[in-house]
């Protein structure tokens, strides 16, 4: 698991229906990693979802993929960007639940807030826009120094 702070996604495997990847995030202070699986619209999906992120102060946009039912597997993360105030700082709140958690809280789940800045939240969603999808594919989302 990569321990860099900010958020990071590998893919891990794929085929023609399912892409499973490694969503690890850090913020110094706490860190976690669960294999997440996503549909291959899912990806495109969160660059337009952020796409233009923030737009102002009271920007906030939510993403969820994966799953935060037990009963199924793999695990779920929910991102939660906004702005901590007028001036545009931001941040994402990310809600991980690895397989073996039955709900937040529990073993194999992490919430933490990650400080992020918009021109790294812009290069992300450039990385994502051209990642394919094979096996090592990367994409990061660096915490704000």
């Amino acid at each position: 698991m990569s321990l860099d702070c900010g958020i990071n996604l590998e893919v891990i495997w794929f085929d023609q229906d399912v892409v499973e990847v490694l969503f690890t995030c850090s913020n110094g202070y706490f860190a976690g990693g669960a294999e997440i699986y996503l549909s291959h619209d899912d990806l495109p999906s969160l660059v337009e979802a952020l796409r233009g992120f923030p737009s102002d102060g009271a920007d906030t946009r939510l993403c969820e993929f994966g799953t935060f039912n037990p009963a199924h597997a793999a695990g779920g993360v929910r991102m939660n960007f906004y702005c901590s105030d007028s001036a545009g700082h931001a941040i994402v709140e990310v809600k991980l639940r690895g397989d073996g958690c039955k709900a937040l809280g529990e073993v194999e789940s992490v919430v933490l807030r990650i400080a992020i800045e918009p021109a790294g939240v812009d290069a992300f969603l450039a990385e994502l826009a051209a990642m394919p999808i094979a096996f090592g594919a990367r994409a990061s989302l660096p915490m704000a120094k």
